[in-house]
């Protein structure tokens, strides 16, 4: 389950998840406070900061960059000598989330097999156990990304580089005998992908859901949609 899963983030080692420092960002927008902790975080985390929260609460196009402006606790010209629009915003959390998703294939690397480190990628996305920006924004970046031309190109990047990670993982499961060698790697990958995009949409539309604890369960089914055939039984009494 690529979050996609593939959309999962693990934030590198000594950085705060997005969604804890967020925790103590997150003022009413019309109060016009400068956050508690805003002089203690450079200019542009605190632009970052102020945006994931205004587009968690109101998404891309129901917030405005004065909003974000007031979030941050700063004056429109000093968040423009950072972020000349929203797409910028936007194009820059997509990127700050790449490396920490390339990260996470550390939990396919060691995993015992390629399924469990997808229930192991999927457990720590759902699970709540580092919140992440990739779930509560992904159905928003999803669909921002179809419609802007702007972003598209940096999300289809971010897309095809983990996707060409998870697929060589795969491959080689295939190799190993674990996934039925005669599945087109594509397919199993478009299949994994709207796993993954599903559970992302469906936590938004059911965010109580306990996915997390689910994910036995859902990693069981995907091991069976993979597994290699097996040969038909014959009766005592028939020969092949």
């Amino acid at each position: 389950m690529t979050a996609h899963l593939s959309r999962i983030s693990v934030p590198p080692p000594g950085e705060k998840p997005a969604a804890r420092r967020r925790g103590t960002t997150a003022p009413p927008a019309s109060s016009g406070a400068m956050p508690e902790d805003a002089p203690r975080r450079e200019p542009r985390r605190r632009v970052l900061d102020a945006a994931i929260a205004c587009f968690t609460r109101a998404g891309f196009h129901g917030t405005s960059m004065q909003q974000i402006c007031t979030e941050a606790g700063m004056s429109p010209g000093a968040l423009y000598r950072y972020f000349p629009s929203k797409e910028a915003i936007i194009i820059a959390i997509v990127d700050e989330e790449r490396a920490m998703r390339m990260s996470c294939l550390e939990l396919l690397e060691t995993a015992p097999s390629f399924v469990e480190g997808l229930a192991r990628m999927g457990d720590v996305l759902f699970s709540a156990q580092t919140p992440m920006v990739c779930l509560e924004l992904g159905p928003e970046i999803y669909a921002e990304a179809a419609r802007n031309p702007a972003l598209k190109p940096t999300f289809d990047a971010v897309e095809d580089e983990m996707n060409a990670a998870i697929r060589a993982h795969l491959v080689a499961a295939q190799a190993r005998g674990e996934i039925d060698a005669g599945i087109d790697p594509d397919v199993a990958m478009l299949m994994i992908n709207a796993i993954g995009d599903g559970l992302v949409l469906r936590h938004s539309l059911e965010p109580g859901l306990p996915l997390g604890e689910m994910m036995p369960a859902l990693a069981g089914l995907i091991a069976r949609m993979l597994a290699p055939a097996t040969a038909p039984t014959l009766s005592p009494d028939r020969t092949p």
